[in-house]
């Protein structure tokens, strides 16, 4: 009995086998496809994530496109102002030296004339002297024969008389003429320099915005990671658009081009002459530093005292001034950035409150115009290896060129955000021999 159970149990299941084994097939395969199915979807919602994620890359590079084209538009309008004002001023130019011409021109024919009335003057007094006195006069008229005889000498005498002092009359009068055109040939001379000063500094702006609008096509080109190729067909696509926009006549436009080639030579070899003389300053501290090494550690240190005393007194002794009337928002050091987030070297005093911005000290201005990272900005030189720098200016708010001497409490600028700022600000910076330090010690 136990034998036809056992057999029954085993033919049970022999017969169950085929029914379970693919069950549990099944159940696995069913197992395995709904992981499967899940690991698709997942997939598919990080695509569909990246997708729109990058749809809206795109929609905010279309927009920051749009924007751009818009910029280009105004800045161009921008730039033609400053083309019209510039032919307006050096006509004006033009005219004030050919006004400086016709003075000159009278001068010299005023003092040609005077000249030679002095010398007529010289004559008839040496006549006086050498013929005889004044009483040679009395003479004439007492010598008359007769009544009529008289009176004809008296009137040759009231006549030499009357012609003198009318000469002399005369030479007085050219003499403060004289005077009058060099006043004014001076003014003139005066109001000259101040308008080529301006012509300067607005060509200077000119370049300095076309420096910016070039570097936010270049900016939006490269988010829109644009092949070599792609990058130069977008550049002379917002090209077309600013001369589309541009209300410049064939002349005008040549002439604006002209402009701005010579200004980018001149800010190209001022940016050549910073860069020699940063190199040699570097030089020089690189040799000081050799210097000294070979001494002994106690020389060393005692040489970093008395390195760090002086230091200190000569930058209470500056004789600085703050370049703002603004606040302190960030002093020089380490910071988490505002924009990239990285905690970096903040390398100067940030002032808010907007207003316009001063040289802190006298001195030559080594560079004027645009930064991607400064926007717009100045260094001036101010001798002994001291050097400040001035940034995030108002766009079209310079007001000095390169190699133009300052002087202290001179405005160059009005504080702005342009280039990389996150708001309405004045970062300034001190630079020794090259090497940037605390601007704190020289305000």
């Amino acid at each position: 009995m136990n034998k036809k159970l056992i057999t029954g149990m085993i033919a049970a299941l022999l017969f169950a086998t085929p029914i379970i084994m693919p069950t549990a097939t099944e159940a696995a395969s069913i197992s395995e496809l709904e992981n499967q199915k899940a690991e698709l979807e997942n997939k598919s919602a990080d695509l569909n994530s990246k997708i729109q994620s990058q749809e809206e890359t795109l929609n905010n590079l279309e927009s920051e496109k749009a924007n751009l084209e818009s910029e280009v538009e105004k800045l161009q309008t921008n730039i033609d102002t400053v083309v019209l004002e510039l032919k307006v001023q050096e006509q004006k130019l033009a005219d004030s030296k050919a006004k400086i011409e016709k003075l000159k021109a009278e001068i010299e024919k005023l003092k040609d004339l005077i000249a030679r009335r002095e010398e007529k003057l010289e004559h008839q007094a040496r006549n006086v002297q050498t013929d005889g006195s004044t009483s040679n006069m009395v003479d004439l008229v007492l010598s008359a024969e007769s009544l009529s005889d008289l009176i004809g000498r008296v009137g040759v005498v009231n006549q030499l008389v009357s012609a003198n002092k009318d000469i002399v009359t005369q030479q007085e009068n050219d003499k403060k003429e004289v005077e009058k055109n060099e006043k004014a040939a001076q003014d003139e001379k005066v109001a000259i320099e101040s308008l080529k000063a301006e012509i300067e500094v607005n060509k200077n702006n000119l370049v300095a915005q076309k420096a910016e609008l070039d570097d936010k096509i270049v900016q939006v080109a490269t988010k829109y990671d644009m092949t070599e190729s792609e990058k130069n067909e977008f550049v002379k696509e917002q090209a077309v658009i600013a001369t589309q926009t541009s209300v410049l006549s064939s002349e005008l436009q040549e002439e604006r081009q002209r402009i701005i080639a010579e200004e980018e030579k001149a800010q190209a070899a001022a940016k050549k002459a910073e860069a020699e003389a940063e190199a040699k300053a570097a030089q020089a501290e690189a040799k000081a530093a050799e210097t000294k090494q070979t001494t002994s550690s106690s020389s060393q240190a005692q040489s970093s005292n008395k390195t760090q005393a002086s230091t200190q007194s000569s930058s209470n002794s500056s004789g600085f001034i703050n370049p703002s009337g603004g606040y302190t928002t960030s002093s020089y050091g380490y910071r988490i950035h505002p924009i990239t987030g990285v905690n970096k070297l903040h390398g100067g005093i940030d002032f808010g409150g907007g207003g316009p911005i001063v040289a802190a000290q006298s001195g030559t201005v080594v560079f004027a115009g645009y930064h991607s990272d400064w926007g717009y900005y100045v260094k001036i030189d101010h001798g002994n290896g001291v050097q400040t720098l001035y940034a995030h200016m108002v766009s079209g708010s310079l007001l000095v060129t390169a190699g133009q001497q300052v002087s202290q409490g001179q405005q160059i600028g009005t504080m702005g955000t342009t280039g990389s700022s996150t708001g309405v600000h004045l970062h300034f910076e001190v630079y020794v021999n090259g090497s940037r330090v605390d601007p704190a010690g020289y305000l």
